[in-house]
């Protein structure tokens, strides 16, 4: 456990796996933390050396005022990966961790190897559903964005027989603070790639889940059509995939890696 700063701002992370081995940063999602992929730890960290954070506002990193924008979280992760000794990755992101991935891979090319874009987007509208969001938690709390939330995370069916598993995922959405939640989400609200992930050079996988209402199957198709060395997988469930469909997502994700 450490932590990375940039202009004032601490930033958690954790490194897993040999010492020695190809690097393998995981971003996730608004309202996760860094825990949110230990589904995969240990099949990555048996191969990789695996770098999981708290982005602003989540977890054990420090919540300054918002809002925040894509490059703000994406110059967070470069500060990251130069704390962690890492002058380039693989990286695996879920939601606006596929998000900060593709803005990477876009405008710093030299620090991304491989990518994989997970439940993504480019352009993430409307502004107005985004302000709602950032209202609720900040005149009512965040606790009342949970329910909702979790149900547009996880299937019906994966809801009822899994609570154990989605009550993971809650706690994590719970701990997130109202300005790093807000800041996060003015983020999404105002970021726009459509053009710029046409200049991705880095080989990219990209992984939507078949039931994903926020980042459908259809925007993970334009992203695949946008960027010239992309391909997509639909795999079963909806958006947080790699805890809904966790031994699939994990066999295709070392897959492409390897």
């Amino acid at each position: 456990m450490a932590f990375a700063e940039r202009d004032g701002v601490k930033l958690f992370y954790t490194v897993d796996g040999p010492d020695n081995a190809p690097a393998l940063m995981l971003s996730n999602s608004l309202g996760t933390t860094h825990r949110m992929w230990e589904p995969q730890l240990a099949a990555f960290s048996a191969k990789y050396r695996v770098i999981r954070y708290d982005r602003r506002g989540h977890g054990q990193s420090d919540s300054p005022a918002g809002p925040y924008s894509l490059e703000d979280l994406g110059k967070d992760a470069l500060a990251l990966m130069d704390a962690a000794g890492a002058k380039s990755v693989n990286w695996c992101g879920l939601s606006m961790g596929g998000m900060t991935g593709l803005w990477l891979a876009s405008h710093h090319p030299d620090r991304i190897q491989k990518l994989v874009a997970v439940s993504s987007a480019t352009f993430m509208p409307p502004p107005e559903l985004w302000n709602g969001r950032i209202k609720t938690a900040q005149d009512k709390g965040i606790e009342v964005l949970a329910g909702p939330t979790m149900q547009r995370w996880f299937t019906a069916g994966f809801l009822k027989g899994n609570q154990d598993k989605v009550t993971f995922i809650r706690e994590q959405f719970l701990e997130t603070t109202v300005e790093g939640f807000s800041g996060c989400a003015a983020a999404m609200r105002d970021m726009d790639q459509r053009e710029s992930v046409k200049e991705i050079k880095a080989p990219t996988l990209v992984i939507v889940g078949a039931d994903d209402q926020g980042t459908s199957p259809a925007e993970a198709g334009i992203i695949v059509n946008r960027i010239p060395n992309a391909r997509g997988i639909i795999l079963k469930g909806s958006h947080i995939i790699n805890v809904e469909a966790a031994e699939a997502f994990t066999k295709e994700v070392l897959e492409f890696l390897a």
